[in-house]
Protein backbone atom coordinates (compact mmCIF):
# COMPACT_ATOMS: atom_id res chain seq x y z
CA UNK A 1 0.00 0.00 0.00
CA UNK A 2 1.68 3.42 -0.90
CA UNK A 3 1.89 5.60 1.93
CA UNK A 4 -0.36 9.06 1.78
CA UNK A 5 0.46 12.17 -0.14
CA UNK A 6 1.05 14.35 2.71
CA UNK A 7 2.54 11.66 5.36
CA UNK A 8 1.80 14.05 8.04
CA UNK A 9 4.05 16.83 7.18
CA UNK A 10 3.36 20.36 7.77
CA UNK A 11 3.50 23.19 5.08
CA UNK A 12 5.02 26.74 6.39
CA UNK A 13 3.36 29.69 6.55
CA UNK A 14 5.60 32.14 6.47
CA UNK A 15 3.90 34.55 3.32
CA UNK A 16 2.43 37.81 4.80
CA UNK A 17 -0.64 37.63 2.46
CA UNK A 18 -1.03 34.04 3.23
CA UNK A 19 -0.59 34.48 7.18
CA UNK A 20 -3.32 37.73 6.83
CA UNK A 21 -5.87 35.13 4.65
CA UNK A 22 -5.44 32.17 7.25
CA UNK A 23 -5.95 34.36 10.10
CA UNK A 24 -9.26 36.23 8.85
CA UNK A 25 -10.18 32.41 7.69
CA UNK A 26 -10.05 31.57 11.54
CA UNK A 27 -11.38 34.87 13.16
CA UNK A 28 -14.06 33.96 10.32
CA UNK A 29 -14.45 30.38 11.94
CA UNK A 30 -15.43 31.98 15.80
CA UNK A 31 -11.89 31.38 16.88
CA UNK A 32 -10.81 33.86 19.08
CA UNK A 33 -7.53 35.94 18.65
CA UNK A 34 -5.61 34.50 21.60
CA UNK A 35 -5.99 30.88 20.08
CA UNK A 36 -5.32 31.85 16.44
CA UNK A 37 -1.56 30.73 17.18
CA UNK A 38 -2.09 27.73 18.72
CA UNK A 39 -4.57 26.62 15.83
CA UNK A 40 -2.17 27.58 12.70
CA UNK A 41 0.53 25.77 14.36
CA UNK A 42 -1.31 22.81 14.64
CA UNK A 43 -1.72 22.95 10.36
CA UNK A 44 1.29 24.75 9.57
CA UNK A 45 5.06 25.93 10.29
CA UNK A 46 4.74 29.61 11.34
CA UNK A 47 6.80 32.68 11.26
CA UNK A 48 5.89 33.53 14.79
CA UNK A 49 7.45 37.00 14.70
CA UNK A 50 5.07 37.42 11.61
CA UNK A 51 2.22 36.02 13.34
CA UNK A 52 2.50 38.58 15.88
CA UNK A 53 3.08 41.45 13.19
CA UNK A 54 -0.12 40.47 11.92
CA UNK A 55 -2.28 40.05 15.01
CA UNK A 56 -0.90 43.40 16.23
CA UNK A 57 -2.29 45.30 12.53
CA UNK A 58 -5.30 43.16 12.80
CA UNK A 59 -6.10 43.86 16.94
CA UNK A 60 -5.72 47.61 16.07
CA UNK A 61 -7.62 47.95 12.72
CA UNK A 62 -10.62 45.64 14.80
CA UNK A 63 -10.25 48.57 17.62
CA UNK A 64 -10.37 51.44 15.32
CA UNK A 65 -13.99 49.49 13.66
CA UNK A 66 -15.27 49.75 16.85
CA UNK A 67 -14.44 53.28 17.79
CA UNK A 68 -15.18 54.81 14.65
CA UNK A 69 -19.14 52.47 14.36
CA UNK A 70 -19.93 53.88 18.24
CA UNK A 71 -20.39 57.41 17.17
CA UNK A 72 -22.63 55.91 14.16
CA UNK A 73 -24.93 53.82 16.59
CA UNK A 74 -25.69 56.44 19.11
CA UNK A 75 -29.76 58.07 18.34
CA UNK A 76 -29.80 61.42 17.22
CA UNK A 77 -30.52 63.45 19.55
CA UNK A 78 -34.66 64.41 20.06
CA UNK A 79 -34.77 60.63 18.65
CA UNK A 80 -35.95 59.08 22.09
CA UNK A 81 -38.16 61.97 22.89
CA UNK A 82 -40.31 61.52 19.77
CA UNK A 83 -40.82 57.42 20.07
CA UNK A 84 -42.01 57.94 24.02
CA UNK A 85 -44.85 60.68 22.97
Amino acid sequence: MLPSADNGIKNRLTEPSAMIAQVKRLIAQGVEMDQIAPELSKQFYIDIDLLNAVLRVMRKKMQERKSSESPSKQAAPGTSDRAAA
